[in-house]
């Protein structure tokens, strides 16, 4: 039987662990109005992670209107919001749609990097979102750590 990645003896102790590669981001995007699609991912990172976008950002001041359908990934870091920490010009994702994806033993699959805290001037107008985000038609075969993981 195949292995399904690779293993090293850890420390000499008599047991494995799996080693992969990390920071393999599949698709990293931020903007508005972006359809990504029929994707086949394999990977030890996100595998789709819409990123924030802020009131400096040149071609929008949120990532928004986003829909990624039809994916198959097998390992991976799921279809990821985030990070979205807070700023001062103020982090922003909302309405997004991951529909009909299918996992094959992922490391997490659906995934949402909350990141929280302060920004250095608190004023009104800074912090971050992160709204109406819509996992729909999710399949996942044999999660390896979690199959939904909501936090920092």
């Amino acid at each position: 039987m195949a292995q399904l990645f690779p293993f090293v003896d850890w420390m000499g102790e008599g047991f494995t662990v799996p080693t992969y590669a990390l920071n393999t981001d599949g698709v990293d995007v931020a903007g508005s109005n972006i359809i990504i699609e029929r994707l086949n991912i394999t990977n030890y990172d996100d595998s789709v992670a819409i990123k924030p976008q802020d009131n400096d950002g040149y071609y929008a001041h949120c990532s928004e209107n986003i829909i990624v359908r039809d994916c198959v990934v097998t390992f991976g870091v799921g279809m990821t919001i985030g990070s979205v920490p807070p700023r001062d010009t103020y982090n922003c994702v909302r309405n997004i749609k991951f529909i009909n994806h299918t996992f094959y033993h992922p490391f997490k699959a659906i995934y949402v990097k909350s990141n929280p805290g302060d920004t250095s001037t608190m004023l009104p107008g800074s912090g971050g979102e992160i709204t109406n985000v819509l996992y729909e038609n999710i399949t996942i075969h044999h999660p390896i750590w979690w199959s939904i993981y909501i936090g920092p």
